[in-house]
Order: structure tokens, then sequence, then C-alpha cells
């Protein structure tokens, strides 16, 4: 993972904004939230703790932006992709979740790193985790899935998800790994042949 202060090297034309949350997305993958603090990240984008403010408003706020628009936005567009298309497969929809992620490893981090720390009801990302791990499945279950007969889709949902959580920490901790082929394994056991014959 790149330290924080690497987040200074922007090209022309960046956004202060969109440097301030590339900043956050680092330190709360490393530090945590609680760890973060904002003058570091106004520091590390040659900004004023005032001026990091002004477009964030709070650091509760920069962390719910970094979770709800820079975190969720590009899986969600993916679901909702599949959700258009007829008689979807969820195979085909976890690929193309791992890959996208497999890109981002720096976001990936993060999501890991406060998913964990806000196990504690007190932290402020404490709500958010519990209503997306629910939110998900349950957007997840309004969509035709093409599935083998006999299987029920929420717990295969839900294992798959743990599963993935899993292994990018596995990913994350291993460094030259590839998540795509780690989820390949996992879906080999969560989507076994012969039966998921022409749902994979």
């Amino acid at each position: 993972m790149q330290p924080l202060e690497r987040t200074k090297k922007y090209t022309n034309g960046a956004s202060s904004r969109a440097a301030i949350l590339d900043a956050a997305v680092i330190s709360f993958g490393l530090r945590g939230y609680y760890g973060t603090s904002l003058q570091k990240i106004a520091n590390s984008v040659g900004m004023t703790k005032a001026g990091v403010l002004h477009h964030v408003g709070s650091k509760e706020g920069l962390l719910n932006i970094v979770l709800d628009e820079v975190y969720d936005t590009g899986t969600s567009q993916i679901i909702t992709r599949f959700s258009m298309t007829e008689k979807p497969l969820l195979a085909h929809m976890w690929r193309d979740v791992v890959a996208f992620n497999s890109k981002r490893p720096e976001q990936v981090h993060m999501f890991s790193t406060l998913d964990a720390e806000a196990i504690d009801p007190k932290h402020p990302a404490y709500q958010y985790f519990l209503d997306r791990d629910r939110n998900v499945i349950d957007s997840m279950l309004k969509v035709p899935w093409a599935v083998p007969d006999g299987v029920n889709i929420e717990q295969l949902l839900n294992a798959g998800f743990s599963m993935m959580d899993g292994i990018q920490l596995r990913w994350l901790r291993n460094p030259g790994s590839d998540l795509n082929e780690l989820w390949a394994h996992c879906e080999d056991q969560l989507m076994p042949l012969p039966m998921w014959d022409g749902y994979r």
C-alpha cells in the first residue's frame, strides 16, 4: 500500500476534492477512522484543515463520502447492470465484482479496515456496515438469477459475500497474489460442478 505522503503526487487538473478523497482512502486503510487526522490529510494534499472541511464538512462526513461515493458506487453499478439482464448468472456477477476490486487495492484495504473497526457499536460507520450487509442481499434477491433447482439463493449470497470478504484479506496480506485466482478456487466450492453446469 502507498504511504499517505505519496498522495501529494497528482496529475495536473486533479480537483482538490478528489485529492482529499484519495488521501482519505489511504489513511483510513492504514490507520482506520480513529487513527486518521484531518490535519494530516490536509498536509498531504497541500491544503489547510479548513480547506478540507470546506469540501467534506467534517471527519465523519469524509468517512461517509469515501464509503458511499468512492467505494460503493462501482460495485452498485455492476449489480444494477446484472439486474437489467435476462436470467443473469451469479457467477458472472461475482467475477465482475472481483475483477473490479482487484484493480483498486487501496479502496479494498480501506473497506476491510473500517469494516473490522466498525464492529464497535460506537463507531460512526457501525450502522453503515450493519445496513449494508442486509441491503446488498435484499437488493440482489430482487434479481431473477438463473440457478440450479433447489438452490437457496439467499444462503448462497450470504456465503459468497462472506467468502469474498475473507479472500480480500488474504489478498491484501500477500502482495503479488491474484484476487481473481483466489476467487476462482472459492467459486469451485461455492458453485461446484457438475451441479452448476450451464450456470457458471
